[in-house]
């Protein structure tokens, strides 16, 4: 049925969302324990029946991740009659997810000390890697909130050439973005160089 395909494409990008907000939960953990979960989950990915567990990363972006979770407590209630239906981990993982990339920018803020006045490069704009699409990126939340901070970031991203969501030019290398204080990886890691 109808309702049927639709619940597969929910279920399958709440699923997603879900165990991507987990391993962040996780990855907070590690670094203030002090445990590198790269290391961590590459050991666990050696038995064959766990090699699918995700790493943490800078963000959720893009259409369906950031929207799907929702789906289906409105469609619960609005479209089959069943009000009375909540989804409280769908709700919790889309609420994690939205805060990782300011999640990174307060590691850097931690490593840096203000932000004000500082440049940042931003490697990434497209919420996936090898993709040029920007709609959702989690980038968009990061910048935002390090310009309100004091700082000025510099995107760059091999694949944009102008972020339509944020209407501003991206830089394709690297070598336009002289005198940086910090590097921020977007699309894979966490990472964070000063």
């Amino acid at each position: 049925t109808t309702t049927a395909s639709e619940t597969a494409k929910v279920l399958e990008n709440a699923y997603r969302a879900a165990n991507i907000a987990f391993v962040d939960e996780w990855g907070r953990f590690a670094e203030r324990a002090g445990v590198d979960l790269f290391e961590v989950i590459d050991a666990i990915r050696v038995r064959p029946t766990h090699n699918n567990i995700r790493q943490p990363g800078f963000g959720v972006g893009g259409y369906c991740l950031t929207k799907d979770p929702v789906f289906a407590e409105i469609a619960a209630r609005d479209v089959l009659g069943i009000g009375d239906h909540d989804f409280p981990m769908s709700e919790l993982a889309m609420s994690i997810n939205r805060a990782m990339p300011v999640r990174a920018l307060d590691l850097l803020a931690e490593r840096a000390g203000s932000l004000q006045g500082r440049r940042i490069a931003l490697a990434g704009i497209s919420y996936r890697q090898d993709v040029a699409d920007t709609r959702y990126s989690p980038s968009q939340p990061f910048v935002e909130e390090a310009e309100r901070r004091g700082a000025t970031v510099l995107c760059v991203d091999p694949l944009v050439s102008h972020w339509d969501e944020m209407d501003r030019a991206v830089t394709r290398e690297f070598a336009a973005c002289p005198d940086v204080d910090a590097v921020v990886d977007a699309p894979r890691r966490r990472e964070i160089a000063i």
